[in-house]
């Protein structure tokens, strides 16, 4: 196996189309980064965030809400930020989760945007900033469908908590309970999925892990109950970092020189660490 660089651009003019589904912990991080690069190396493309979630005031602990922003739909709160910090346009989608593969097909669309030509090489670019496996099984589904796409998956360990860790203080813990929450939610991986004219160059998240697509337990986002929402397991902040620190690495290679040469990241934001894995190819 040889180590290889794919030119994305080929000596073309770069349009990215991209589509970041998830404004939550990762999300939202992710998303600051990307509208701020997009501005930085003033790239010619479309950025759209999907997400169906309001900002509650759990979330003023570990995403980047704003006490302004409780009661507001995330994808709407983040674009307009954005838009207004870094100048450029960004479009949402909160009118449902996405859970199927038509609606991923319609985020994509390019009727009106202008970005296809002889001189244009334009990529379509998939952020999956989701916490379950149903989500990913959609995506895996868009990604075998289709004949161009890049597909980031980032995902991170949550934090291991009681049950009742939101009405129980942590003094009230037990010994287990509370070493339990000491050793997790510091781990976290990337894996770029890269398809170009219906060849698979690497791997998406479902085919690196395949239980993804074993996992017949996940129901969709919009099927959990109040009760199940407001259980949710956190993630820790410096985690969330460190997952959009892992996309922006992905991204400035993309934005900079055209090219992508890493297939997997994972990182442990406690013990400090981030390892890269590069796309391979048999020679």
């Amino acid at each position: 196996m040889a180590r290889i660089t794919v030119d994305l651009k080929k000596g073309r003019s770069f349009y990215p189309h991209i589509v970041v589904v998830g404004a939550g912990g990762n999300g939202a991080y992710v998303i600051q980064q990307v509208a701020q690069m997009l501005s930085i190396f003033n790239i010619w493309g479309k950025l759209v965030i999907a997400d169906y979630d309001h900002f509650e005031e759990k979330n003023l602990a570990n995403q980047l809400c704003l006490r302004s922003d409780i009661g507001k739909n995330k994808a709407e709160a983040l674009a307009k930020r954005y838009r207004s910090a870094y100048q450029i346009d960004i479009s949402t989608y909160s009118a449902s989760y996405v859970e199927d593969v038509e609606t991923l097909t319609n985020l994509f669309n390019t009727d009106y945007e202008g970005c296809h030509g002889w001189t244009t090489s334009y990529l379509p670019i998939l952020i999956s900033c989701v916490d379950n496996n149903y989500s990913r099984q959609i995506f895996h589904q868009f990604f075998e469908q289709v004949h161009n796409l890049l597909y980031i998956d980032i995902g991170n360990e949550s934090v291991r908590v009681p049950n009742d860790f939101r009405l129980r203080p942590k003094e009230q813990w037990t010994a287990d309970e509370i070493d339990a929450y000491e050793k997790s939610g510091y781990t976290g991986q990337l894996v770029c999925g890269l398809k170009v004219n219906g060849s698979v160059i690497c791997d998406p998240i479902a085919s690196v892990f395949p239980d993804i697509l074993d996992d017949k337990d996940e129901i969709a986002p919009s099927q959990l109950s109040c009760t199940q929402l407001a259980a949710s397991d956190p993630q820790r902040v410096i985690t969330n970092r460190y997952s959009s620190l892992a996309a922006s690495t992905i991204l400035n290679e993309i934005f900079e020189l055209g090219t992508l040469s890493t297939h997997k990241i994972f990182y442990h934001s406690k013990r400090g660490y981030m390892r890269s894995e590069p796309i391979q190819a048999e020679v």
